[in-house]
């Protein structure tokens, strides 16, 4: 992970230090104009890949809350820039922070606006780390960092005014409810504890005052709380410099021990408050800072790359995973499948063993259970002839003037009679055999039944009459699923293959006709 440095600037000077859990260093100084800029570029190009957060602690910090309209996305980012546009001739360090919402006639947007008034003294420095192409995380100022030490702290006051004493001077900030509201910069002596009790003190009222008249702040909200860092040392002279003052309520906090609370563990001697900024600032980056994108280009580059190469090892992690998933689950298919083998390997042998104790057949076992196949098959096609009875049966009742003779049944894989083919060549046009089977289907069988039968109450001569109760017999049997009759045969057709004689026989006037048809029926299997 790249190493975090400091770079705290004041008035006149630049100091470096590095930070390293929890551990702040003094790298070095460097004064400010040319010569301290040169010494300044060296020591970023010695170390390019660390992170880079600048903390100003000067004079020329600017506040300004202004009420804008509620609006969102590019809208409220383009008022915002003209809004600072008007007010700062360089928006590069500047700031826009939300202070939430205002509701009245509209519904308002509260923003305080902050920048510096100069910003020439800054792009010396900035210039060295644009140039060696350094990672700027940020630009802050102990305003900024002043709302993240009170909640480090866990300070109970909604509102109230942090003082504390560092290289640059004595900065007394403003917070409410969480958020920076106003800061300012003021001259202290850190060797005369007194002095700078009575200067708190004064611009401690001075700071009410103004904040009241700019309404921010009410009359009657009573005393406000002022929370100063100090070392335990100068307590007493706190005390004693601060006086009676029934507006302002005084709070000493022990610097040492807030340092020690915070989680520094070391920083180097004579370093005033600034050093429990800028490690708050190392261990709780605040989402608010005054560099630009443009500014800060190299950075979110660096953390572009970061983010890319983390996905691409978490999208890696993610398939090792997942091939080391299916790596396990294969070696259990594969278990599992020796597993198997070897109890198919139990069985056959058990098996062989056991068929050995059988006695001898004189036949194979190959040939044994393809013959209790065919067995099987013969089973199945096994037919009984007393549901086709049944219904012959029913039919013959349909129509009472025929009598039967004879019945013969049978099974056959084809249902039209001898010499079928023939027929046409007799005068007889036989019914429509059944589709025959499509290639590649099983063979076909049928019960067929040849129904020999006589025709009472109608003259053998009466052709008209007897084919008439032919067909409604041959219409009673068609009347049954899946019944077919294939042919039928007439005394009419049997007369046709005798000589044509010009008279007809007393005997065959007499005579009873007779008839025979051919049924059949295709069996499921």
């Amino acid at each position: 992970m790249a190493d975090k440095r400091f770079l705290y600037l004041t008035g006149q000077l630049l100091q470096a230090y590095s930070w390293n859990a929890g551990k702040l260093v003094a790298d070095a100084s460097f004064m400010a104009g040319d010569q301290g800029v040169a010494e300044f570029t060296r020591y970023v190009a010695g170390s390019p890949k660390s992170l880079y957060y600048v903390v100003a602690d000067i004079v020329e910090e600017d506040f300004f809350q202004e009420n804008i309209p509620y609006v969102r996305g590019r809208d409220r980012r383009t008022l915002l820039a003209r809004k600072l546009a008007q007010r700062y001739r360089d928006i590069s360090l500047a700031l826009a922070l939300s202070l939430g919402t205002q509701e009245g006639a509209r519904r308002e947007e509260r923003v305080l606006f902050s920048s510096f008034t100069n910003t020439q003294q800054f792009q010396p420095w900035l210039t060295a780390l644009r140039s060696n192409e350094a990672r700027l995380v940020g630009f802050y100022s102990l305003a900024l960092i002043a709302p993240l030490v009170a909640q480090r702290l866990k300070l109970p006051a909604r509102r109230f005014v942090l003082v504390s004493v560092q290289e640059g001077g004595m900065r007394q900030s403003y917070v409410e409810d969480g958020k920076i509201r106003f800061s300012r910069l003021g001259r202290a002596d850190p060797t005369d504890p007194r002095a700078t009790a009575e200067a708190c003190a004064a611009e401690s009222n001075r700071i009410q005052q103004y904040l009241i008249n700019l309404r921010v702040l009410d009359r009657e909200t009573g005393p406000l709380d002022v929370l100063v860092l100090a070392p335990a040392a100068d307590r007493t002279a706190y005390q004693a410099g601060w006086g009676v003052n029934p507006t302002l309520r005084l709070t000493l906090l022990d610097l040492e021990s807030a340092c020690q609370k915070a989680g520094l563990k070391s920083a180097p001697p004579g370093m005033l408050a600034e050093r429990l900024f800028l490690h708050v600032l190392a261990t709780a980056q605040p989402a608010d800072q005054f560099a630009s994108d443009r500014l800060r280009r190299v950075y979110h580059v660096w953390r572009a790359r970061i983010a890319l190469l983390a996905g691409g090892a978490a999208i890696c992690g993610f398939t090792l995973l997942l091939a080391g998933l299916r790596t396990l689950e294969l070696y259990g298919v594969n278990a599992a499948v020796e597993a198997q083998s070897q109890q198919e390997a139990k069985v056959t042998r058990e098996y062989d063993s056991l068929q050995a104790t059988f006695p001898k057949t004189p036949l194979p076992r190959e040939t044994l259970r393809a013959a209790v196949g065919t067995a099987g098959v013969i089973l199945r096609q096994t037919r009984s002839p007393e549901p086709l009875l049944a219904e012959i049966s029913q039919a013959l009742a349909a129509v009472p003037q025929v009598d039967l003779d004879t019945l013969a049944w049978a099974i056959s894989d084809n249902p039209r009679p001898p010499g079928a083919a023939d027929a046409s060549k007799a005068g007889t046009a036989p019914s429509a055999p059944p589709a025959s089977a499509a290639p590649g289907d099983r063979v076909r069988y049928f019960e067929v039944v040849d129904i020999a039968a006589r025709i009472n109450g109608v003259r053998g001569n009466d052709y008209r009459g007897i084919n008439a109760v032919v067909q409604q017999f041959a219409a009673a049997l068609r009347q049954r699923p899946g019944l077919e009759v294939v042919s039928t045969r007439t005394p009419f057709d049997a007369l046709s293959e005798k000589p044509i004689t010009g008279d007809v026989s007393e005997e065959d006037r007499a005579a009873t006709p007779r008839f025979t048809l051919r049924i059949s029926r295709r069996i499921e299997t």
